[in-house]
């Protein structure tokens, strides 16, 4: 099993979480077809581009990073930690959420199991506490992310995908010569088209669009 762990800071809690097996790259924004079509590629399998085989999977971690939510769905566990200030929200990474397992709050060495509909109910962001909760440890393991991709996310990847491809002689380079000479070339990064496109997708807690 591959664990990805990482820490995230949100108003009044962080969240330490772990993903399970499968990672990320189980979640398949497009297909090789769609890429094909558009760059004209006469292989029959994506493997016979390595560069675009490791385009695909780079430009989901980026969706992902700037979406602010983990794409795939599976079952995952976060822990979050509750300062000072009282909170009766919590963000989750992986949206939509379809099943919760288990959610516990420690409490000065007491654990004490909550129920879904009687304690918390899930909410588009994560969930949402019917008390106030202080100075405690939250684990939650759920299952949540798409099980399938939307079309927002197939033609933002389609069109990054492509022109990093397309680029990828020239990532990292600042200027590019040409038989008319040089040309300033900026640095890599979502497309603002590919932008627009996906931020439908956007975490509902993810602060304004960039």
């Amino acid at each position: 099993m591959r664990i990805n762990l990482g820490v995230l800071t949100f108003g009044a809690f962080s969240c330490f979480w772990g993903t399970g097996a499968g990672g990320t790259m189980g979640l398949e924004l497009l297909t090789y077809d769609d890429l094909k079509d558009l760059l004209n590629l006469k292989g029959s399998l994506i493997t016979e581009y390595p560069a675009l085989d490791l385009l695909r999977d780079s430009v989901t971690i980026a969706f992902e990073e700037y979406l602010g939510r983990d794409l795939q769905s599976l079952e995952r566990t976060e822990t979050v930690f509750i300062g000072g200030s009282k909170t009766v929200m919590i963000k989750l990474r992986a949206i939509p959420i379809s099943d919760i397992a288990s959610l516990t709050i420690t409490e000065r060495g007491t654990v004490s199991t909550l129920t879904e509909n009687s304690d918390f109910e899930v909410t588009n962001y994560g969930i949402y506490f019917y008390a106030p909760i202080v100075r405690c440890k939250v684990d939650i393991t759920y299952t949540g992310g798409l099980a399938v991709t939307t079309e927002a996310l197939t033609r933002g990847a389609l069109l990054q995908v492509a022109y990093e491809f397309q680029s990828k002689e020239h990532i990292g380079s600042d200027h590019v010569s040409t038989e008319g000479g040089s040309v300033s070339r900026p640095a890599l990064q979502l497309l603002k088209e590919v932008k627009r496109t996906i931020n439908r997708e956007r975490h509902p807690l993810v602060g304004g669009y960039l």
